[in-house]
């Protein structure tokens, strides 16, 4: 059904966004990096994700679950910005939930959906990203609430387990890891440096080359091998045009970088049967990676 792909489109890009924009870029900006005050919203994440998994009581439905997470995800959103280890906890439970959950729905063959989802998250994250990290209380409202309504649209959506392609072997994931560090890294050390704001002067240049980098994801087909040698050149020359302080290029090389290799680790993750797998994998692919390459990006290893 067509309202179906609308709505898991909406759902997995919004929330995407709110994760950006919210949790990513805005709750961390407002409590200044501190690791020790974010340690709440990151244990919370990590158990959420775990959580995902498993059977919440009668609860086995992923939808009724991700209504549950983002009923959740909305009453701590008009908290924003303020937050306390507690409100931290609930939060980072909420969104851990929400990212296996959401990306299980995508069957196999729904790469169009999971194109749309994509282009919404890159080119809404992207706009937003300038906006003041204090005052995102709308926007964290609002997106919730166009993921909440989705949901409610798939009420009724069925994920049948042969819909999905394999179970992958852990190794599979080992460079979707890689990746994902390697990106977390450049990111948060971008967002810390005055000397290359990219996305305030090359906004519309980077939701275009985001775009230009998912097109030829989905549209240039090479084997699994080349691929991830592709996306590891496209590093090296994001890395060497940070080194170089070349912030134009940059903001055609790094968005495509980003958009490329996150279809590489979606399609994957989509074609995951084992939730409960998808769920323990996504504590490495996700949390951990980015946790780590935050915390690199502290130690000002680049700069």
């Amino acid at each position: 059904m067509i309202i179906h792909s609308i709505a898991l489109s909406l759902l997995l890009g919004f929330e995407l966004s709110y994760y950006l924009l919210i949790v990513q870029t805005g709750i961390v900006a407002h409590y200044n990096s501190d690791l020790v005050t974010l340690f709440p919203m990151f244990a919370g994440g990590v158990f959420g994700t775990w959580l995902s998994g498993i059977s919440w009581g009668g609860i086995k439905n992923p939808i009724y679950k991700i209504m549950v997470a983002l009923s959740l995800q909305l009453f701590l959103s008009f908290f924003y910005p303020n937050y306390n280890i507690f409100t931290l906890l609930f939060l980072g439970l909420a969104v851990g939930s929400m990212a296996p959950l959401g990306i299980y729905l995508f069957k196999a063959k729904q790469q169009k959906e999971l194109f749309f989802a994509l282009s919404i998250a890159y080119t809404v994250g992207t706009y937003f990203f300038t906006y003041d990290v204090d005052n995102r209380e709308l926007i964290a409202v609002f997106f919730t609430l166009i993921a909440l309504s989705s949901a409610l649209v798939l009420k009724n959506y069925r994920v049948e387990v042969d819909s999905k392609v394999v179970s992958f072997p852990f190794v599979a994931y080992i460079p979707l890891v890689l990746w994902i560090l390697l990106d977390s890294n450049l990111f948060e050390t971008l967002s810390r440096h005055a000397g290359l704001d990219i996305w305030s002067k090359y906004t519309l240049t980077i939701a275009l080359f985001h775009i230009a980098g998912l097109a030829a994801a989905y549209f240039i087909h090479i084997p699994k091998i080349k691929q991830h040698l592709l996306i590891a050149m496209l590093f090296a020359i994001s890395y060497s045009l940070f080194y170089f302080a070349s912030p134009s290029l940059l903001a055609v090389f790094y968005p495509f970088t980003i958009s490329y290799y996150n279809v590489v680790v979606f399609r994957v993750l989509s074609e995951e049967m084992s939730l409960s797998k998808l769920a323990f994998m996504m504590i490495f692919v996700g949390w951990m990676a980015s946790g780590f390459g935050l915390t690199l990006a502290l130690s000002r290893i680049l700069y």
